[in-house]
């Protein structure tokens, strides 16, 4: 089930990065941030409207569990949501997807940090190396495909480290808590105001292309609504450093989606990367086999 998991949220968020090209061409990063919280609100409260056990569930904050809940939906949403936002205005999607491919990394040693019985394995480091060497292949500074701007690159690396810190908390939120309820609480906290404050200091004229509003509501239904749910189970279920290995799969699908979608160049480096990639990915998921026996 948590390879299923795993597989399921890697292949959404990969595809988050083709629709975010597409929908920057007609609203601004601030209205793309808004709006896509917006649609993950309504498309959770919609589940929890029509499945009766959801239905009669409640969530009965108190002030500690408000304030992890506020915490998780800064550094999930609205901190990354916002940096890649911008960070896509500067480089391609294929290179936003493989730079969010550096979370795991920094997932693994957040993880070490705050739980101090978590210890980082050997097979682990190796693994993690060899992503990072992927990556280096991929961003080669001689190659065509390296082209963006420093903020953009330094946008999302700030996204990438809020996603990380992001597992952390997740994984601090109570099991017997429903998913779709909680998903649904930080959306609501955080895309209201979001989306006022959009209105009021950003519209000029509201797009009226169907291109990029069919891009937005496909991107909030899942990039930012059933995503919340898949990534708070899997956390649940596999721990913060498995849920982060989400992130390698990314880039494949980012960066092959940007290729046959966008017509971006699929170069030899790319290809290489995504070999080194997938095969730390192999490395790590082994150790975590071991480990479980």
């Amino acid at each position: 089930m948590k390879y299923f998991l795993l597989i399921a949220v890697g292949f959404i968020w990969g595809s988050q990065y083709v629709l975010n090209e597409i929908i920057l061409e007609s609203f601004t990063p601030l209205g793309l941030t808004a709006l896509r919280l917006f649609f993950g609100f309504l498309t959770l409260s919609f589940f929890i409207l029509v499945i009766p056990s959801e239905r009669k569930k409640r969530l009965n904050l108190n002030p500690s569990l408000l304030k992890l809940l506020l915490i998780v939906g800064v550094t999930e949403a609205v901190l990354p949501f916002t940096f890649i936002a911008y960070g896509q205005t500067q480089i391609s999607a294929s290179m936003a997807a493989i730079i969010l491919g550096i979370i795991p990394m920094i997932t693994i040693l957040l993880h070490s940090f705050f739980l101090k019985t978590h210890k980082i394995k050997t097979t682990e480091v190796l693994g993690m190396l060899l992503a990072f060497v992927g990556l280096i292949v991929l961003l080669n500074p001689s190659s065509d495909s390296f082209n963006g701007t420093l903020f953009g690159y330094g946008a999302l690396l700030i996204a990438a480290g809020s996603f990380a810190l992001s597992f952390i908390f997740m994984d601090k939120i109570p099991r017997e808590l429903s998913a779709l309820h909680v998903s649904r609480f930080i959306l609501m906290v955080y895309s209201l105001p979001f989306v006022l404050f959009w209105l009021l200091t950003d519209v000029k004229d509201i797009s009226t292309d169907l291109r990029a509003w069919t891009s937005l509501v496909v991107l909030g239904i899942f990039a930012s609504g059933l995503v919340y749910v898949l990534y708070i189970k899997l956390v649940r279920l596999a721990g913060p450093t498995f849920t982060s290995l989400s992130n390698y799969i990314v880039p494949l699908i980012g960066t092959f989606l940007a290729g046959f979608i966008l017509n971006e160049p699929l170069s030899l480096n790319i290809i290489i990367a995504l070999v080194l990639i997938i095969f730390s990915l192999f490395i790590i998921n082994l150790k975590s086999k071991n480990s479980e026996n």
